[in-house]
């Protein structure tokens, strides 16, 4: 299974994405990272949906679409309105309102909503543009990852789906370890001719257990 075909293809019965989900609904709360195939930014939002909660979406890789939604509630089993109604978007196109999107426009929204549930997809995407200087990058991302320890602090669960690219630009090098260091729970995801599974491990990269097989 492809990317394309995880994002337009008829999905096929789900694996049982309970326990997953049932993490965002644990106490304390965590930041969690999944990272891997291109697919975590529909599996991101799936996990999230599947919580059956009010979800925020920060989309800094401009992967969010009604379409994809439809899709996503298709999946689960749920009205796409439904789903709809109860998920929260904002988009950003640069590194700056990126940053703004979190760490002022997300604090305010989560403090008049009941929300307890964030999805981040692509939180690096617009910091590998070349007009953003590394140390800005650092400086910005920094003040990002103390932000959504704040909101992890008040038990809003956080899940930051993105990839880890192959070739980053020069002095930008380390901006993924820096997200992967700062959560508090890491996975991966794999995907091949059977479908995909998520993989626990933890900041040195060791495989800890697996969180979900493959598609039935």
């Amino acid at each position: 299974m492809n990317y394309h075909q995880l994002q337009t293809a008829e999905l096929q019965p789900p694996p049982d994405f309970s326990s997953v989900a049932q993490q965002f609904q644990k106490q304390p709360a965590k930041l969690h990272l999944l990272h891997g195939h291109s697919g975590v930014f529909t599996v991101g939002l799936i996990i999230g949906s599947a919580s059956q909660q009010p979800i925020a979406v920060i989309d800094g890789a401009t992967r969010f679409n009604s379409y994809t939604l439809s899709k996503v509630a298709a999946y689960l089993g749920i009205p796409a309105k439904a789903l709809l109604h109860r998920t929260h978007v904002t988009r950003s196109f640069t590194a700056f309102q990126t940053e703004a999107a979190i760490t002022t426009k997300l604090p305010s929204f989560l403090a008049t909503h009941q929300c307890r549930i964030v999805v981040i997809l692509g939180l690096l995407d617009t910091y590998y543009d070349e007009q953003v200087k590394p140390y800005e990058c650092l400086k910005s991302l920094q003040r990002i990852v103390n932000t959504l320890k704040e909101l992890v602090k008040q038990n809003i669960h956080v899940l930051i789906a993105d990839i880890e690219v192959a070739d980053p630009p020069k002095g930008k090098e380390n901006l993924f370890k820096l997200v992967k260091d700062a959560a508090d729970d890491v996975a991966i995801l794999e995907i091949n001719e059977n479908g995909f599974r998520l993989k626990g491990e933890n900041n040195y990269g060791t495989k800890q257990r697996y969180i979900h097989a493959r598609h039935r």
